[in-house]
């Protein structure tokens, strides 16, 4: 029989963003939906008061906005920060600071450093920071990383590591009948074969080579429509170029959305166009959408998708190869 203590460990949970950027803050806020409440009482830090706050108080939660300055220009800001975030630890009994990114290792780090709290460091991306990672791994008294390509950024002092992938709610990412209501929404017409992707629209999650692709389809199969949902810096350049492409009528740019399982619902064919992909949590939805796959066999998605028997794997930034498997 499971011991429990008699009251909820408080701990103090940090998130890199006070906006929802990509599946970070969303597995983040999946973890905090998890936990045991009778164990545990997270208390969630943001750094602006958000959609991350937003969803943290839907799910009960105390919300603390403590500013996390860049640290490309470390200075009294930063230092105002790291005592905040230690006062909060010292008023609210934290126990343990778990840091969902870099930068809010960075401050929970310190701050843990100055009031004696372990450190748990959440690592989600692949790419290494170099001398920033080897001071935070000295900072942290754990790392969690969700896949086996995340762990290599930490190949030469992997003593604190723990894998632990992501996961998703099998009850939300159901298959289900696809709605013809929403296609037509969408803008896409019911006889029209339907390609989604899902992700921020940098340049990290090749979307351009996504558009170069639906071009290519074009010539030899038309009417093949492309949904994108997202946002980022990027998406007023990837309107431009789908225009140039001549696929105005047939991309459609939807922003955010949060019926992404409705969506995954009405699509054909789901693609990760990604260049860098630490994990590709939304690969793992759409396969349990039972919508079949085509991703980029960079990172950790290789580890999710067997090639040929659960989706289609393909070189990075070839939309060639992007657009044969998609047909």
């Amino acid at each position: 029989m499971d011991e429990r203590p008699d009251r909820p460990t408080p701990i103090l949970v940090v998130s890199n963003h006070g906006a929802i950027v990509g599946g970070g803050e969303l597995s983040l806020l999946d973890l905090l939906h998890g936990l045991d409440r009778r164990r545990w009482a997270p208390g969630l830090v943001v750094p602006d008061d958000g959609a991350v706050a937003a969803r943290g108080r839907d799910l009960g939660l105390p919300i603390h906005v403590v500013p996390l300055p860049t640290l490309r220009r470390p200075g009294y800001a930063t230092l105002r920060s790291v005592r905040a975030l230690g006062r909060l630890a010292r008023t609210t009994g934290a126990r343990l600071i778990h840091a969902n990114g870099s930068r809010a290792m960075m401050y929970g780090g310190l701050a843990g450093r100055s009031m004696s709290r372990p450190v748990i460091w959440h690592v989600r991306i692949a790419e290494s920071d170099g001398v920033v990672d080897r001071a935070l791994y000295a900072l942290a008294t754990g790392v969690i990383v969700t896949s086996d390509a995340v762990t290599r950024r930490f190949c030469r002092a992997a003593g604190k590591v723990r894998l632990v992938p992501n996961g998703i709610d099998l009850a939300r990412f159901a298959p289900r009948a696809p709605s013809p209501v929403l296609r037509a929404a969408l803008g896409v017409p019911s006889s029209s074969p339907l390609v989604l992707s899902i992700g921020r629209f940098v340049a990290e999650k090749g979307h351009r080579h996504l558009l170069e692709a639906a071009a290519r389809i074009e010539r030899t199969r038309p009417g093949v429509h492309w949904v994108l949902v997202g946002a980022g810096e990027l998406e007023a350049a990837l309107w431009r170029e789908a225009q140039a492409l001549g696929l105005a009528s047939q991309v459609h740019f939807t922003g955010w959305r949060d019926d992404v399982p409705d969506v995954l619902a009405v699509a054909d064919v789901f693609v990760l166009p990604s260049v860098n992909e630490g994990f590709g949590r939304v690969v793992v939805e759409a396969m349990a959408m039972a919508c079949p796959v085509v991703a980029t066999a960079v990172g950790g998605v290789p580890e999710i998708v067997r090639a040929g028997e659960t989706g289609v794997l393909v070189p990075a930034s070839d939309p060639r190869a992007l657009a044969d498997a998609v047909r």
